[in-house]
């Protein structure tokens, strides 16, 4: 299956089964280079990056990564399933400082104290539906950013949801067949996941959960308007190699801005 297609923010009904299964079938994803990535524009940003919060941190994979890497992280996403599945990992690896881990959807943040950055991966801003929610989803995590703080992101252009329409997508291990139907409207820009998930039990015999995943193309102009709106400069945007401008064929979009200086 694509890893474009994993989100990790969370809507009604999504994340529970697939909670526990969401890591084995993801293994394709190379958190590695999105760690790489985000390094390099920290550091270009010639400022100190010291707290980092993951926004949709899902099972904490890029978390921990980023705390195994030096930073002080915060861990946010809406989904206790999911969260349950990143303090394990935490855990497991012993962190020191451990992840602050905490459950809020992405437009009700609200931080203990402002952080140097905050990275939002695998299209986790697509799942916001709404545009009064996006916007209010922004101006939270300019709230949770340092003056000057960085915001780094990745979206799913509406180009390439409309490319996905009425496709199905199999994943599947020796324990687990996920099946993925993907509908969507280019009149309302939403795209519908419709998840089978089938695992087997420690008697043999197989399960089945279903899911129904949502979201929403969001314009890269649009985008654009409503971080500068919300109190962000210096907004770029970059395609797929995450060097250059994005091109109408790229599956995935990414953005770098600041939240302006006070």
């Amino acid at each position: 299956m694509p890893a474009c297609l994993w989100g990790r923010g969370k809507s009604v009904n999504e994340y529970t089964g697939l909670a526990a299964r969401y890591d084995a079938l993801t293994q394709d994803v190379d958190y590695a280079a999105w760690l790489d990535w985000y390094r390099s524009r920290f550091a270009a940003s010639g400022q100190p990056v010291e707290t980092v919060l993951d926004l949709a941190c899902g099972t904490g994979t890029l978390t921990c990564l980023l705390a195994r890497a030096g930073y002080r992280v915060t861990g946010a996403d809406a989904s206790a399933d999911m969260l349950t599945q990143a303090m394990d990992k935490a855990q497991e690896l012993g962190l020191e400082p451990p992840p602050l881990l905490i459950c809020q959807p992405m437009e009700a943040l609200e931080l203990p104290e402002p952080v140097d950055a905050c990275v939002c991966s695998l299209d986790s801003l697509n799942y916001i539906t709404g545009r009064e929610n996006l916007e209010r989803a922004l101006r939270a995590v300019s709230r949770a950013l340092r003056p000057g703080g960085l915001f780094l992101f990745d979206v799913i252009p509406p180009e390439e949801f409309a490319r996905r329409d009425g496709q199905i997508y199999v994943d599947e291990d020796e324990e687990t067949l996920c099946l993925w139907r993907a509908d969507y409207d280019a009149t309302s820009r939403r795209m519908t996941y419709g998840l089978d998930l089938f695992c087997r039990q420690p008697d043999g015999r197989w399960s089945r959960e279903q899911e129904e995943h949502c979201e929403c193309a969001w314009p890269l102009e649009l985008l654009g308007a409503l971080l500068e709106k919300c109190g962000f400069t210096g907004v770029r945007v970059y395609g797929a190699d995450r060097s250059a401008p994005p091109a109408e064929a790229d599956e995935r979009v990414f953005f770098v801005c600041r939240r302006a200086p006070a």
